[in-house]
């Protein structure tokens, strides 16, 4: 199947905090950092349609897992390739105390990590382990930086560092003595080695977000306080060359829903969505701001500059979230493959929609953050409405075309995450890696795929003792 570029369009309040709401308290309302992380169950079926007295996000592979299991005698299918030398770790929520199936929110719970040890064509274990420490309940994402690792999540809570047989070590975050949360999504600036972060923790500071820079070493280096009336959602930021984005999107924090112990973010009608620019070199505060259709993004695929100087972002674009289904992102709106081009001299920005799918959770190649990238990995759905993850997709942008591997009937995957090769010749030489569910089995296997060649299906598959929950992102750690 072809993506198209559609045709171009130009695309053209505040919620106030009466009292001050304590912060172990907001937290452990909203599932946000210490509670979790930022679905709540109300009762629908996402594969059957409205009805269900269950909370979907507690049945089937969404369901936690109780056991911590360490083996070591891992059955392989196929051939791992050599060059692939390091720990898969993914992150995800995980309950660990049956909670309020009412009110779970598919983003709370304790984190847990899922990892497997890859060695010079060997499958050496595979383990799941609980994040703790720091007085944080890390369990959205894992990253690796200053030859360290950690658990991260939004919104208040602080980073935990794991160690590489991932166990939780009681240190400080970081970026030092900083007391503030950080994001799920920080950006590593390859060329630099800076990562940078846009941070929110609305219970400690509710008019304003950080812009945190964090040093080749692992060293707080600066953070920009903005200013930020809208208290939108910020799950995601982005860098190019010479900005940090800002997406100021059209879900915001909503106190009904806090006070009544939902997920305190709703779609919101009279906010206009924005997408701004901020200079990341000379300290400034102003953000160029464009104005862009209502929209809301969890995922950027990119953000980068092309040749004229415009900024292009790729995102999986939800048209409307949060509304009338609290618990999900996935039954009012299927998120779809959309790009803005920035003019940054006009200030008018252009929308296209790039794909009809249902697509989210994408990958590039990592050291390609913030450049024009030719190649992007999504997972892709069968049902518009429902997260029935069926297929990795990838999009070469270059030449506005895709090529899809289908996981199989009864098989759903995760998040497919790109290991280049070593010394690779192009952007897309390399392996996709991915945890599928198995249904008739009630287990996982982790696959591993050839970038250029995903019609071929896995050149290995890792047979693991047990499913690994759906969760949400993970990482590569070269050891």
């Amino acid at each position: 199947m072809q993506f198209q570029l559609a045709n171009c369009q130009v695309s053209s309040c505040c919620l106030q905090l009466e009292k001050k709401v304590d912060r172990r308290k907001f937290l452990k309302i909203s599932g946000l950092g210490v509670g979790g992380a930022i679905i709540t169950g109300l009762g629908v079926n996402m594969f059957g349609g409205f009805g269900s007295k269950e909370n979907y996000y507690l049945q089937g592979n969404y369901a936690p897992v109780k056991e911590l299991v360490t083996e070591t005698n891992l059955e392989v299918i196929g051939s791992i390739p050599k060059d692939l030398s390091g720990l898969l770790l993914r992150n995800g929520p995980n309950p660990m105390s049956p909670p309020d199936a009412k009110k779970y929110h598919w983003f709370a719970g304790e984190g847990m990590l899922h990892g497997v040890r890859l060695d010079s064509g060997n499958a050496l274990w595979y383990k799941n382990r609980l994040v703790s420490g720091n007085d944080s309940t890390a369990n959205t994402s894992v990253i690796s930086h200053a030859d360290k690792i950690y658990a991260i999540v939004e919104a208040g809570s602080f980073p935990v560092e794991i160690d590489k047989e991932m166990n939780s070590l009681e240190t400080k975050p970081f970026y030092g003595n900083r007391n503030a949360g950080f994001t799920a999504h920080p950006k590593l600036d390859v060329d630099t080695g800076e990562m940078h972060a846009m941070c929110y923790d609305y219970a400690n500071n509710f008019n304003n977000i950080n812009y945190v820079v964090i040093d080749k070493d692992g060293n707080h280096k600066r953070t920009q306080e903005i200013e930020f009336p809208s208290k939108s959602m910020l799950h995601e930021c982005a860098i190019t060359k010479n900005y940090m984005l800002v997406f100021d999107l059209a879900v915001t924090f909503s106190f009904y829903k806090l006070g009544r112990g939902y997920f305190p973010f709703s779609w919101n009608d009279n906010h206009q969505s924005r997408i701004g620019l901020l200079n990341r070199h000379n300290g400034s505060k102003k953000i160029k701001w464009f104005e862009i259709d209502p929209a809301y993004f969890f995922h950027t695929v990119n953000a980068y500059e092309d040749a004229s100087g415009n900024v292009v972002v790729d995102a999986a674009n939800y048209d409307r979230l949060f509304d009338t289904d609290w618990n999900g992102p996935f039954t009012e709106s299927p998120p779809q493959l959309t790009r803005w081009k920035l003019n940054v001299q006009s200030g008018v920005s252009k929308k296209s929609r790039l794909d009809d799918r249902s697509v989210e959770f994408p990958r590039i190649h990592p050291d390609l953050s913030g450049k024009n990238n030719q190649f992007g990995y999504l997972l892709a759905s069968r049902n518009a409405s429902a997260p029935d993850f069926s297929s990795i997709v990838k999009y070469d942008f270059n030449n506005n075309s895709s090529t899809a591997y289908e996981f199989g009937l009864g098989h759903m995957g995760a998040e497919p995450v790109f290991v280049p090769s070593e010394n690779p010749n192009s952007e897309d030489e390399g392996y996709l890696l991915s945890f599928v569910y198995n249904q008739a089995e009630d287990k996982s296997d982790l696959i591993v795929l050839n970038a250029q060649d995903l019609r071929s299906g896995p050149v290995a598959r890792i047979k693991l003792p047990q499913r690994v929950p759906y969760g949400f992102h993970g990482n590569w750690v070269t050891l």
